[in-house]
């Protein structure tokens, strides 16, 4: 089971990736299936098709980052699939202070190292921050949302269910 983390946007009604192709410089979906394919579809380095985009073919940009809460605070976690033990490390989210948080989850920050703990998953709540961008700002570099929301991920039943936070 994998949380959401990427960049993500909607393209001939289906949600897909978006990202950056390093070889075009161009902002990209991969092609999964055949009703997405067209003559503007290329194959890259590694032999998938992938599609150059303009926003007037996307929908809004949106990116999905998990993080959790651990006793009390949240944590990034490192890494995007439930296991049964999870990598996390403090984070600066919402101004939440980075030290205090090391402090209180008795984490020692070890010179160029990673300041990242192994913790049961069980003892973790998830969560998914998605922030959502316009798309002609996106292309123009301006990558300021302009709605952020945050959903409590539950597994249930071997399956991922999201609810919005009010």
């Amino acid at each position: 089971m994998r949380l959401k983390w990427d960049r993500y946007t909607v393209y001939k009604g289906k949600e897909t990736m978006l990202y950056r192709d390093d070889r075009s410089n161009q902002l990209v979906i991969p092609i999964n299936n055949e009703d997405m394919m067209d003559d503007k579809c290329i194959q890259d380095e590694w032999g998938h098709y992938i599609r150059p985009v303009t926003p007037d073919e996307i929908g809004d940009i949106y990116s999905v980052r998990p993080y959790a809460i651990y006793k009390g605070h949240k944590v990034e976690l490192r890494g995007s699939r439930i296991d049964e033990k999870m990598a996390i490390a403090p984070t600066s989210m919402d101004n939440t202070d980075y030290d205090e948080t090391m402090k209180a989850l008795g984490i020692q920050h070890v010179y160029d190292g990673d300041d990242t703990i192994f913790v049961p998953s069980k003892d973790l709540d998830f969560y998914e921050r998605v922030k959502y961008c316009d798309r002609y700002e996106y292309f123009k570099g301006i990558f300021e949302p302009y709605k952020v929301e945050d959903y409590h991920v539950i597994i249930k039943d071997g399956e991922l269910h999201r609810y919005k936070v009010e």
